[in-house]
């Protein structure tokens, strides 16, 4: 045989990975992991808070529109509707007031923890 490549007492460097290389590679990959897994809890949390919020606006918006139309066609008088409340079937709670107040009606609307108030001049 040839002579040897290899010096005694010295290793050759095969290619491939250590075994401190792999387990490095899967703790920084299981960090990364958990990291991410722990942001998702919040973020289903906003965005279910974000759902509730944008329905209560539309709930805000009707009732709005809806007593709006009602003192309009109780031209020529100005009377103001009737209060109230309802409960939705996704867990919002509205209620609703109108008062005479000058030449118009002031309409309060509360749903969920939002309210609204605006004045709707008496045609």
């Amino acid at each position: 045989m040839g002579p040897s490549l290899c010096i005694q007492g010295m290793r050759t460097r095969s290619s491939g990975f250590t075994l401190l290389e792999v387990l490095v590679a899967l703790f920084v990959t299981t960090v990364g992991l958990l990291a991410l897994l722990g942001t998702l809890g919040p973020v289903a949390r906003l965005a279910g808070a974000g759902r509730l919020m944008g329905r209560a606006a539309q709930i805000l918006a009707s009732r709005a529109d809806l007593l709006r139309a009602q003192v309009l066609a109780a031209a020529p008088a100005c009377v103001a509707p009737g209060a109230g409340s309802q409960w939705h079937p996704d867990g919002i709670s509205e209620s609703w007031t109108a008062t005479v107040v000058g030449a118009g009606v002031q309409v309060q609307i509360v749903a969920r923890a939002d309210t609204l108030v605006t004045r709707v001049a008496c045609p």
